[in-house]
């Protein structure tokens, strides 16, 4: 797979004291910007890969670095970036994973790469190199389609949500060379139309929470100290079509999409994992919501809006309740593009956003945002990309730390 980038951003070089090292910084920034330039092909605005070249004087970058993963729901592969919160974002070389793939998670320690196929119903397995290149190992087959992954913070345990209905819970044991085991029986959500669910753990590892979309429910599953779920322990109702659980980065709060519903539920997390409802909920955003992201002081929440041509944004109340800030554009037009799914870097100074164009078939883009002091959010039109992949649907997009 391959990948191309409209612009690219670059972090400030070291201010130096001798004219000719400012004038050298000055004219490899002149070569990159005419590099990008090049890049661009009329009629339609096509863009394609810059050379490697264009970026080999590029100067350090000043935040620490992650990787980025992400896929399209109707494309076979994975596309990768290295990538800072400032500086310009390298290309990895891409992997094939099947199409009609909705989940795919990186493990919290940034060693391997889960994406499982919902055409040949397999959860794939990738090592994370230092360098973010993926490495093909071992897998496993589901017993059902697979909608979404969840990872306890530790990454010695991950659950596979599966089933258009009839949901049920696989969890798994990850081994230290990242194989996935499966850890008990598979755990049924219990009624027949639960199904197209998405999880996540909470932060000390105790609770499942999963969305039933055909429900309109969040269920709260027990996590048992040898990592196997137990039966569905709390139902609570949310908004219409619930779609992608976030829990605050302290635990306190649980926010989740309603798709169908135009909006986002939130939720204040007991000492024992119960749920209860935020004054207030739920908070109107776009259309269609989908992947949400926090900043890691909980304080501000981001919607992607598949339906809608802007990311929602919100500042969180000491009860939980969501305050609208100014919604952030993704798109130039009414039609798009539109975000679907987003990841924000460990430092909560930038959001990374994936979405589609619909005017070029389909065609996904990937966009760099700041996140301003008082949460609201900035985009860096130096870093907007278009990969090869087609129609972000599902946890689409991923961050993985490290290098």
């Amino acid at each position: 797979m391959t990948s191309g980038s409209k612009t690219t951003g670059e972090s400030a070089p070291a201010t130096g004291t001798a004219a000719d090292s400012k004038c050298r910084v000055t004219e490899r920034r002149r070569a990159r910007w005419a590099a990008a330039m090049g890049s661009i092909l009329l009629p339609g605005m096509m863009v394609l890969p810059l050379p490697a070249e264009a970026f080999a004087d590029a100067p350090a970058p000043s935040s620490p670095g992650y990787h980025l993963y992400a896929h399209g729901f109707l494309s076979d592969g994975v596309v990768g970036y290295n990538a800072t919160d400032t500086a310009a974002p390298q290309p990895i070389p891409g992997v094939p994973s099947g199409v009609a793939s909705w989940p795919q998670v990186a493990s919290p320690d940034g060693r391997f790469l889960y994406v499982a196929s919902g055409a040949t119903r397999t959860l794939l397995v990738y090592a994370i190199g230092h360098d973010g290149h993926l490495t093909a190992l071992p897998g496993m087959t589901l017993p059902d389609i697979p909608v979404d992954i969840a990872f306890t913070a530790d990454s010695r345990r991950a659950y596979v949500v599966m089933g258009v209905a009839n949901a049920s819970i696989m969890a798994l044991t990850i081994r230290d060379d990242g194989t996935p085991v499966p850890n008990g029986p598979t755990v049924p959500f219990g009624a027949p139309a639960d199904g197209v669910s998405s999880a996540v753990v909470s932060p000390d590892g105790r609770n499942l929470y999963a969305a039933s979309y055909l429900m309109d429910q969040l269920v709260r599953f027990a996590i048992n100290d040898d990592g196997t779920v137990t039966p569905a322990q709390q139902r609570i109702p949310t908004g219409s079509g619930p779609i992608y659980p976030t829990i605050t980065p302290d635990g306190r709060h649980l926010y989740i999409a309603n798709e169908r519903g135009g909006s986002v539920s939130g939720y204040t997390i007991a000492g024992d994992g119960t749920l209860s409802p935020v004054a207030g909920s739920p908070f109107t955003s776009g259309l269609l919501p989908h992947v949400m992201s926090v900043t890691p002081d909980s304080k501000y929440v981001y919607v992607p809006n598949m339906g809608s041509n802007f990311i929602s944004a919100y500042a969180v109340q000491p009860d939980g309740a969501l305050r609208p800030l100014p919604d952030a554009p993704f798109g130039n037009g009414p039609l798009g593009p539109m975000s679907e799914s987003s990841v924000m870097s460990p430092s909560g100074d930038a959001l990374w956003v994936f979405g589609t164009d619909p005017a070029q078939v389909g065609q996904n883009i990937l966009r760099r945002y700041h996140v301003g002091s008082g949460g609201a959010l900035d985009p860096d039109e130096t870093t907007v990309i278009r990969t090869d992949t087609r129609v972000a649907d599902g946890r689409t997009l991923t961050l993985a730390p490290g290098w």
